[in-house]
């Protein structure tokens, strides 16, 4: 069989993507939610993916294999020369195959290439394959609450995916 990489696409997410989001979300268990929003919460609602699918700075991509929705990165800036919010959240059934890798790496290639700084995000202290998905990708990290760390990507360095093999897309141009 082929490796699950292989099959997955990537692609932007629209307006129209809702249900199918919303429908990967109820497939998470609640602590796969929790470690992705810290917090409770069970859906996107309308005005909020609105927002996620047309940010004025960033993006949001789902993650497919073989069209159903097994995964949702995003990256949201609020200048485009700095460091943007990265968030990623996969599907139960879909962890530990190489997929949140390949998604993170997708997102920090494309924030480069749209000019942002570098990514960051919160992730929880015991949130175990965040910090190697995001330590993957070169993360600088710093605790900023009780139970939370913050991992930082700079572009100003080259990131750099350390196992399995690289998305085709190479990465591109440096923080200006």
């Amino acid at each position: 069989m082929n490796d699950v990489r292989d099959l997955a696409v990537i692609r932007r997410a629209v307006a129209s993507d809702l249900d199918a989001v919303n429908d990967m979300h109820a497939r998470c268990s609640a602590e796969t939610r929790r470690a992705r929003y810290h917090g409770q919460r069970d859906r996107i609602r309308r005005g909020e993916w609105t927002a996620l699918c047309d940010p004025p700075f960033g993006f949001s991509a789902l993650v497919t294999v073989e069209r159903r929705t097994v995964g949702l990165v995003n990256v949201i800036g609020t200048d485009p020369a700095a460091l943007w919010e990265a968030g990623l959240l996969i599907e139960d059934a879909w962890q530990g195959r190489g997929l949140g890798t390949r998604a993170a790496a997708y997102l920090v290639w494309e924030a480069r290439a749209a000019g942002a700084c570098g990514i960051e995000a919160l992730v929880e202290a015991d949130n175990a394959r965040g910090k190697r998905v995001f330590t993957r990708l070169g993360a600088e990290w710093s605790r900023e609450e009780p139970g939370t760390l913050t991992a930082r990507v700079r572009f100003s360095v080259p990131a750099a995916v350390s196992s399995g093999p690289a998305p085709s897309r190479p990465p591109m141009g440096a923080c200006r």
